[in-house]
């Protein structure tokens, strides 16, 4: 039968080795029990009949920023039944919204932003995944994406909260709360003072406030000042990735800033650069340090 084909596991809950008699029926036929969400169990057996590749109504696609959410309990379903298609299909679209590279991260978030720009009546929830939901479904199968998910978490406020942007602009991120453990919450907590303490070291140790301009022209007050801005906005926005590579200096590597343009001239400023793309590259490749033991 097509439910042993993919799985004896179900097959065998479903059809157990007992007498007719041992059996309860309704309407005359073998009645069987599961806890599950019917929602889930409607999902996990539709794909058991009608395999996401041959059938266009499928309640997965790529490039939906929900699937942790809305394929959670199909996952569990997968994974007790031992039906690896359906869950290395979840699995694999997943994967895809937390790249291990910073420069596929940089794409990821960029693709939101044009999602975001391109839907004028959607907010940034409906295009991008949500990180408690990932959190939650991680930590169960697939937990080297874990880091990557509590990192963005840490850059939203603690009352964000998923799909209730009223109040708020369209590219703002919201949480499912609710999905959040104690340990989860406190492990968030920890890894923002470790990133907030390594960010203040690390431009420490530039000592950016004794620049020297090489060509002799006065940028020294200007890069001062950036420093100050940088330090304000990683502050605001809890955002250490997103603000060293918006307070670059060139227009097409940065696209907006609150930096205004100022007069540091070419070759400070390719130093600059330099120092932000190279510290943006040590803290991405840091952040496991900053959620050890997740």
């Amino acid at each position: 039968s097509i439910l042993t084909k993919h799985s004896k596991a179900l097959s065998d809950h479903i059809f157990p080795e007992s007498s007719p008699s041992e059996r309860e029926f309704y309407d005359g036929v073998p009645l069987v029990e599961f806890q599950e969400d019917p929602r889930d169990l409607n999902i996990f057996l539709k794909f058991l009949y009608e395999p996401f590749d041959e059938f266009s109504a499928a309640p997965i696609q790529r490039g939906d920023p929900d699937i942790a959410f809305k394929m959670y309990g199909a996952l569990r379903l997968a994974d007790r039944f031992s039906i690896d298609p359906l869950k290395e299909t979840i699995l694999s679209y997943i994967r895809e919204d937390w790249p291990q590279t910073l420069q596929a991260w940089d794409e990821r978030e960029a693709l939101y932003s044009r999602r975001l720009k391109a839907s004028p009546g959607l907010t940034m929830d409906d295009v991008a995944p949500e990180p408690a939901s990932v959190i939650r479904l991680a930590r169960k199968f697939e937990p080297q994406i874990l880091t990557l998910a509590f990192y963005h978490l840490s850059r939203l406020p603690v009352n964000a909260t998923y799909g209730q942007h009223n109040q708020a602009p369209r590219h703002a991120r919201g949480v499912r709360g609710y999905l959040l453990s104690p340990a989860d919450r406190e492990k968030l907590a920890v890894g923002r003072e470790r990133m907030l303490r390594w960010i203040s070291d690390h431009l420490e140790s530039l000592a950016l406030d004794t620049w020297q301009c090489r060509a002799e022209g006065g940028c020294q007050p200007y890069i001062y000042w950036r420093v100050v801005v940088l330090h304000r906005s990683i502050m605001r926005s809890m955002d250490i990735l997103t603000t060293l590579r918006m307070m670059r200096s060139h227009k097409q590597e940065r696209g907006t800033s609150d930096v205004v343009e100022d007069a540091v001239c070419q070759h400070c400023n390719g130093r600059w650069d330099t120092l932000l793309n190279e510290t943006r590259r040590e803290f991405f490749d840091s952040l496991s340090s900053f959620f050890p033991d997740l």
